[in-house]
C-alpha cells in the first residue's frame, strides 16, 4: 500500500513497468481479493506518470525471464540496478553491468504491448475475472 502512495499526488515520480502475461494470469487462491489488484491496475494505467507494458507469453524467453530488475536514477544522475530472484534481491552499482541489464530490459520492452494495448488487454483480463462464470 505504500508503494501505491508514492505514485499518487501532484509530485509523484514517473513509473514504468512491464508485467508478464503470467503475472496477469495467475489469480490468488480468492478469486475475489484477485479482482482489487486487476481493478486497481486497469485504473493506475490511466495516470500520466505511470506506464505499463504487458509482455505477451507467445513474446516467448528473453533475457530476464527468471528476475525481476529495478532501476533508480540518482540525483547525480548515475543510475543503479537491483536484481530480485524469488529468494534474493542484489544491488547492481558498475556501471557495465547495470548498462547490460537496461539493454535486456530494452529488448523486451521491444517484445511487449505498447502501453495503449496492455491497457486494453489488462481491462479485458479484468472483465474475464469480472465475468467469470466459475468464481
Amino acid at each position: 500500500m505504500g508503494r501505491r502512495e508514492l505514485l499518487d499526488g501532484e509530485k509523484a515520480p514517473p513509473f514504468r513497468t512491464i508485467l508478464s502475461e503470467a503475472v496477469l494470469r495467475t489469480p490468488l487462491r480468492d478469486a475475489g481479493e484477485w479482482r482489487g489488484p486487476l481493478e486497481y491496475l486497469a485504473g493506475v494505467t490511466e495516470r500520466p506518470n505511470v506506464t505499463v507494458q504487458a509482455l505477451p507469453l507467445n513474446a516467448g524467453l528473453h533475457g530476464l525471464t527468471n528476475a525481476t530488475v529495478m532501476f533508480l536514477r540518482l540525483t547525480n544522475g548515475r543510475s543503479v540496478a537491483c536484481t530480485e530472484s524469488g529468494y534474493r534481491g542484489d544491488p547492481v552499482e558498475e556501471n557495465a553491468r547495470v548498462e547490460r541489464l537496461h539493454g535486456a530490459c530494452n529488448a523486451m520492452r521491444d517484445l511487449a504491448l505498447s502501453p495503449a494495448e496492455s491497457r486494453k488487454f489488462a481491462l479485458a483480463m479484468w472483465e474475464e475475472e469480472l465475468y467469470d462464470p466459475w468464481t
